[in-house]
């Protein structure tokens, strides 16, 4: 098996080009369709909506969706977002779990992984965030989403191909790149870990920082108390889990 890794090691590291596309937040397309209400008027409005999410604007995205009658699935994902994001997890799983039967399912499930990875819920994380990235296999921020759930679930080396498939997707992925430096660390791989933090002009102190991380997560994942693992992923927010799922206009999922 670590011989298959540095072969699939070198390959992402030749297949990473000296100047990079800038890495998006936004890990789908959503298709616009999804987003349409019964008037264009109305569509216009959700739109303004999706803006105020898109810079943060929780709270005030929350009262304007209760105001109007919104019916589109865009609207109810759009709603657990901003639930989600403004601390309501619970109110926010509710309406990921009404998406999975629509336009927008692969987000339903990706959200409903999220919170169940920060609250600790590490086996229903894994099942959510695993039917996420079947339904969109080459999509890189769900990859990095279901890879890191793998590592704190200790599975490593799937977590190392998780983290290398969302590399070679979008180059420069910066959040994946640390998460398979931690993994390798983990995995005690160190050499390794190293030359892929070097290729990427990692600092020696960011370096540091993940070995002192991966310290952590042994303590925390020896510890006798249930589900200790599980919490590792609140830890570590920079994961990438703690990411809002921001929207584009585009193709359909």
């Amino acid at each position: 098996m670590r011989i298959q890794l540095a072969i699939l090691l070198t390959s992402a590291l030749l297949s990473a080009c000296s100047s990079q596309p800038k890495l998006s937040k936004v890990p789908v397309d959503s298709g616009q369709q999804c987003y349409q209400e019964a008037s264009r008027e109305m569509s216009v409005r959700l739109d303004l909506i999706r803006q105020l999410v898109s810079e943060g604007q929780y709270f005030s995205a929350i009262a304007h969706l209760e105001r109007e009658p919104f019916a589109s699935d865009g609207a109810s994902f759009l709603m657990a977002e901003s639930l989600r994001k403004s601390g309501q997890p619970e109110a926010a799983l509710a309406e990921y779990h009404k998406l999975k039967d629509g336009c927008l399912h692969a987000l339903g499930y990706l959200g409903a992984g999220k919170i169940y990875a920060v609250n600790g819920k590490l086996h229903e994380a894994l099942e959510e965030l695993k039917v996420a990235r079947d339904l969109l296999p080459t999509d890189a921020n769900i990859r990095n989403d279901y890879g890191f759930a793998l590592l704190a679930s200790g599975q490593f080396k799937r977590a190392q191909q998780e983290f290398l498939t969302a590399i070679q997707l979008h180059n420069e992925h910066r959040i994946a790149i640390k998460n398979l430096v931690l993994a390798l660390i983990l995995d005690q791989d160190t050499k390794t870990a190293w030359a892929v933090a070097e290729h990427h002009r990692m600092t020696p102190e960011a370096f540091q920082d993940l070995m002192v991380r991966a310290a952590q997560f042994k303590k925390v994942s020896l510890s006798p108390q249930k589900d200790a693992v599980a919490r590792v992923p609140v830890q570590i927010p920079d994961s990438g889990l703690e990411q809002p799922i921001l929207i584009r206009t585009g193709e359909t999922l």
